[in-house]
């Protein structure tokens, strides 16, 4: 791997943004730093190697940082109304993630003008600037899925590899959908169902949560960082940035980090530094980096940065079946999904709208526990064999989706009293569940129970909304989000800081609302956008624009 000294920039972050702008810059000619501060994965370090995979998924598989507590993680505090899934590794959070690949809708990118509700704004660009991007994306992941989706506009630039493989409750749950008259569609998947290169088709084992040591599914590794270490990147990992550096103008000039390993600290000098630390790590960064200049810290001259936290709302459930479903017969992407209520209806009582998604689930010690919702679990004791056999084989997994309101009060800001190993202050989160939110969770609930008494489910359990309802905090977005003037935002229509020359921001935190659906292939398309503008603009200043 080469070592650049002396690169033209620098990238924080090896999701699937940083990947991606990695990627693009590296191809372009650049000189591009990568640092990561999680490790490299290899395939044998997936817990699907192991015997007791389903529970080692709890512990240093977990989803949420604070129970993984590894040197490279940083505590995440919060309120006690979501739980913060995020992963620290080179491939960021897509080698934990389920590949469901929904794009935003056109309505999506103009909210501020359909409703205007706390603080939202339309963002700086459509769903036609972002459709080439989508499309490159999709190519460049490898997305099996179904054209023809009427309820989405046309993507003739983005062909799709046939569908992947689902157990029978596929055909349950749409059978309930179609007696019922809705509208639902078979989901898009980051999942290959035909072999290319050196990655491999779907097998079909179902632990695509748990990553895929075939190169089936499509991570962030896979689609852009191995093909830009090809080209020259130089990729860090265990590198943990503590401090994004300026210049006496304000402009940033390069990064300080440490390197986990050694413990040793460095400084690389560069024109350009691009974070993307996803949407709790990067407004975590931005306030971290304080100077004369900045003493509020980086893009945080308006205040905005770390405001508008959005993480989807979701009801999780399980639906019971008398009869076979394989749930563990194929992926654990998404089979079916239903956006009949995804625009606003205000007759609701709510503005935005809801996804309905049904997947398969884990193996028999999930089934065991009761699932995903953990409300039927099989009975200790003489009777547990029998009610074992109730209760695998016969589950469906669903989820209600929730579009999030970008409210100013849900927000990042740092705790200095809790550190992570190398001393720097912790993400503290605060959310609250908007009123807006749970009233779509409660209608949505209501849609689920038809759907499923229309396929013929004996039962569904559901997550109780009661004064202890957490939200699942999979979606990370929001907190350093695009905006047409620096009063409204941190970055400006191409994801270049306001008031911090030489500093981009792109991932999930540059979102400015977030749909009903799950986000990655809009940050993936965003970070492809972002680079090309780079690209485009390579040696001159970088600088925000408010035309």
């Amino acid at each position: 791997m080469p070592r650049h000294d002396s690169p033209d920039v620098v990238v924080v972050g090896a999701g699937m943004a940083g990947a991606a702008i990695s990627f693009v810059l590296s191809r372009a000619g650049a000189k591009v730093v990568c640092l990561e501060q999680g490790p490299d994965v290899h395939a044998v370090d997936h817990p699907t190697f192991t015997d007791d995979w389903e529970f080692s998924v709890r512990r240093d598989w977990s989803f949420e940082p604070n129970i993984r507590n590894q040197p490279y993680d940083f505590p995440v505090v919060t309120n006690g109304t979501f739980q913060p899934y995020l992963y620290n590794a080179v491939g960021g959070s897509t080698n934990h993630y389920s590949a469901f690949w929904h794009r935003l809708k056109p309505v999506d990118f103009r909210k501020g003008t359909e409703h205007g509700l706390e603080g939202t704004i339309d963002w700086p660009l459509s769903y036609e600037d972002l459709a080439p991007y989508y499309d490159q994306n999709d190519a460049d992941m490898g997305i099996s899925g179904l054209p023809g989706d009427l309820a989405y506009p046309p993507r003739p630039g983005a062909p799709r590899l046939p569908l992947v493989r689902h157990g029978d409750y596929y055909d349950l749950v749409t059978r309930g959908m179609d007696e019922l008259g809705v509208h639902w569609w078979p989901a898009d998947n980051a999942i290959l169902t035909e072999d290319r290169g050196s990655r491999l088709a779907c097998n079909a084992c179902g632990m695509c949560n748990f990553g895929c040591p075939r190169g089936s599914l499509g991570t962030a590794t896979q689609g852009y960082l191995k093909p830009a270490l090809a080209l020259g990147l130089d990729l860090r990992p265990g590198a943990r940035v503590t401090r994004l550096s300026t210049d006496a103008t304000g402009a940033a000039d390069g990064v300080e980090y440490v390197d986990l390993a050694t413990g040793m600290g460095h400084r690389i000098n560069a024109p350009l530094v691009v974070l993307a630390a996803n949407g709790i790590g990067s407004p975590r960064m931005l306030l971290l980096s304080t100077s004369s200049r900045h003493p509020q810290g980086l893009g945080n001259s308006s205040d905005q940065v770390g405001r508008h936290f959005m993480t989807h709302g979701y009801r999780l459930a399980d639906m019971w079946f008398d009869e076979p479903t394989r749930h563990y017969k194929g992926p654990f992407g998404a089979g079916p999904y239903c956006q009949e209520w995804y625009d606003t209806d205000l007759s609701r009582g709510a503005v935005n709208g809801i996804t309905i998604t049904f997947g398969g689930a884990w193996g028999p010690a999930s089934s065991a526990l009761g699932a995903t919702t953990g409300q039927s679990p099989a009975p200790w004791g003489p009777s547990h064999h029998a009610g074992f056999e109730e209760r695998f084989d016969r589950h469906v997994f669903c989820a209600i989706q929730a579009d999030d309101l970008p409210v100013a009060t849900n927000r990042v800001t740092l705790d200095t009293g809790v550190t992570d190993s190398s001393g720097l202050a912790a993400a503290r989160v605060h959310y609250d569940l908007h009123p807006n939110t749970r009233a779509l969770l409660e209608f949505g609930s209501d849609r689920l129970r038809e759907i499923g008494r229309a396929a013929g489910a004996k039962r569904i359990d559901m997550q109780p909304m009661d004064e202890a309802f957490s939200q699942p905090g999979w979606h990370l977005m929001g907190t350093a989000r695009m905006s047409t003037d620096p009063e409204s935002g941190v970055v400006d229509a191409w994801n270049r800081v306001w008031d911090t020359p030489g500093l981009v921001v792109c991932d999930g935190s540059s979102m400015v609302t977030g749909g009903a659906g799950n986000p990655t292939s809009t940050i993936g398309a965003l970070a492809l956008r972002c680079a090309e503008k780079l690209v485009a603009d390579m040696g001159r200043p970088v600088r925000a624009d408010a035309g």
